[in-house]
């Protein structure tokens, strides 16, 4: 039995985690995907725990918050087309809180931009290539971390609420 096919294929993605625990059949499905994100980033070495009492004056001027963001991932073919497959979670840094500075220059991003994706698929297209696709699973902790500047500040992160880890690391932990 396929729990989330027969899920409302307008089903909204949820503008918080909040929101996404009060729906009464996906909130499984959210809880689990905070936990294997989270996990994931830690199994990885992605985030280790420190606490704020062991950080630096200057280390804790570059404490941000952080959050999940929910989306549904629905088939696009087939039979299943426009049926959800999956609750996708992602951590993410809430980088609006940074002030102009070193922190604010020293924010990467390894998502690929829209042109790279066109330039790809043209240059496949001319020369009558077949396009395959991959997800690698938590990318850009597996990426090279000798591309960032020497010297570049480490940033920290407050565990996001919804994550029930949480509450186990106590109200002064961080994520480094």
């Amino acid at each position: 039995y396929d729990l989330l096919g027969d899920i409302d294929a307008l089903e909204p993605d949820p503008a918080t985690i909040q929101k996404a625990f009060k729906h009464p059949r996906l909130k499984p499905f959210w809880k689990h995907e905070v936990n294997e994100e989270v996990g994931g980033l830690m199994d990885k070495g992605g985030l280790k725990v420190r606490y704020m009492k062991d950080l630096t004056a200057d280390e804790r001027t570059r404490v941000f918050g952080s959050r999940f963001h929910c989306k549904i991932k629905r088939h696009t073919s087939g039979p299943k087309r426009g049926k959800v497959k999956r609750c996708k979670v992602r951590l993410i840094v809430q980088g609006n809180k940074m002030e102009k500075g070193d922190a604010f220059f020293d924010s990467f991003s390894s998502t690929p931009r829209a042109t790279a994706m066109r330039c790809i698929v043209s240059t496949a297209a001319a020369e009558d290539m077949h396009l395959h696709t991959v997800d690698f699973e938590q990318a850009f902790i597996q990426g090279d971390w000798s591309a960032l500047p020497e010297g570049a500040p480490t940033c920290f992160i407050r565990p996001p609420s919804g994550w029930e880890g949480a509450a186990a690391l106590g109200p002064d932990a961080v994520l480094e």
